[in-house]
């Protein structure tokens, strides 16, 4: 996945100095990321879209899909499904929250 970061990086005729630098990380870390090796901190998301001139939020999916594999949730079906949730307003949330928390108090029966 974050290979991604490298090629886009080269595309942009971006060193890898150069852009450890504007992020603030170390050269090395900075490796390491794009090669898959270390996760992309949240922290660094809006640098590095910055940077690279990408829209912030798909830098941020690079960074949840990585927390996501991480905690061991490796379909992606699930993975687009938590997004959509992580960018609900707070009153969709709380709409989820209320037909989940009836789904749980009364499970539909199966159709026979």
């Amino acid at each position: 996945m974050f290979i991604g970061i490298k090629n886009i990086r080269i595309g942009l005729g971006l060193t890898v100095r150069f852009l450890s630098a504007e992020i603030g990380v170390s050269r090395s870390y900075l490796t390491l990321m794009e090669n898959g090796k270390r996760r992309l901190p949240k922290k660094l998301v809006g640098k590095l879209a910055k940077v690279l001139k990408l829209p912030k939020a798909a830098v941020y999916d690079w960074h949840l899909e990585q927390e996501l594999e991480a905690a061991g949730i490796t379909d992606k079906k699930s993975h687009e499904l938590i997004k959509k949730v992580l960018r609900m307003t707070p009153k969709e949330k709380e709409s989820l929250l209320t037909v989940l928390r009836e789904e749980k108090i009364a499970p539909r029966r199966p159709k026979e």
